[in-house]
């Protein structure tokens, strides 16, 4: 199953589109950030106090904001992200150190703005994802979002529709980093 990406149209409107290893361009940036996830079977998990969480196979996506330098920086969150050997400290931790669980690709926007619940917001309305698990992600929310981490099933032009919601809501550069050549 792979993601479908149209890249004229996204360099049309200013995107850049790098490969997943080409993260360190943002080695010392702030902003915001959309992992696109592949989750190949269903999985179970416990997820701290959420309690026993079940994943449905398909697409996620999950909306983060890296507001600090060094390991808050957006290279550095990404980083970790990326990484399947790490302390589990947040709700996404689980699900991405689980077997079958991957990043396929993300989105990033650099800002000083605090932009995470308004990018998931906007990524709401626009998309109609599902809610899988209500607070995940959020529970430190002060906007009211349900949740950080949406589902979108098998929605294969899911980077192209991400990207939009993105430039809505253009603040600066916005980055689209894919896995391999898609």
């Amino acid at each position: 199953m792979s993601l479908l990406v149209e890249k004229e149209d996204l360099a049309k409107l200013g995107v850049k589109i790098l490969g997943i290893s080409d993260f360190s361009r943002l080695k010392e940036a702030r902003g915001v950030y959309t992992l696109i996830i592949l989750v190949e079977s269903m999985v179970l998990l416990k997820i701290g106090r959420l309690g026993e969480k079940r994943f449905e196979r398909g697409y996620y996506a999950y909306t983060g904001s890296a507001s600090g330098s060094g390991a808050s920086s957006l290279a550095g969150r990404i980083s970790r992200h990326l990484r399947k050997n790490k302390k589990k400290r947040w709700h996404i931790d689980y699900l991405l150190c689980s077997k079958g669980v991957e990043i396929k690709a993300f989105l990033a926007m650099i800002t000083e703005k605090k932009m995470e619940c308004e990018i998931n917001q906007c990524l709401m309305s626009n998309l109609k994802p599902n809610v899988p698990v209500v607070n995940f992600g959020s529970s430190d929310c002060v906007r009211g979002c349900r949740s950080h981490l949406l589902y979108f099933g098998f929605n294969n032009y899911l980077v192209n529709k991400i990207a939009e919601s993105y430039l809505r809501k253009r603040e600066g550069e916005i980055f689209v980093f894919l896995e391999c050549e898609i």
